[in-house]
């Protein structure tokens, strides 16, 4: 019974992300850039770059290149909504995350 309970409190938490605004909008910016065969190259070839730059043992060629594409991936409206919204996700999952270990930390620490 328990368990259930427990289940339902993070049933909870997972409604709470995935109704708020910020969640929503990403979805709906995700499918609109899923339907910009031009953003989903350019996306494709910051993450290939990404990739290259890391292999490369940090090229200055390569971080050049990289930068030039981030450079004209954040010129694009959608994907600067994207990332907006995807951050403040990405916040609300690291304060829950944070609270579990806050939590959990002083159950644990109070038995020793």
């Amino acid at each position: 019974m328990a368990v259930q309970k427990l289940l339902q409190k993070v049933d909870d938490l997972i409604f709470f992300v995935k109704e708020s605004r910020e969640y929503q909008l990403c979805l709906k910016a995700k499918q609109k850039m899923r339907e910009n065969e031009e953003l989903m190259q350019l996306i494709e070839e910051v993450k290939s770059l990404q990739k290259q730059y890391i292999r490369s043992n940090n090229s200055k060629v390569i971080k050049e290149m990289l930068e030039e594409k981030l450079e004209a991936l954040n010129e694009i409206p959608l994907f600067v909504t994207y990332n907006q919204n995807l951050e403040v996700v990405n916040q609300k999952l690291q304060m829950i995350q944070e609270e579990f270990n806050d939590y959990f930390d002083s159950k644990l620490n109070k038995s020793i």
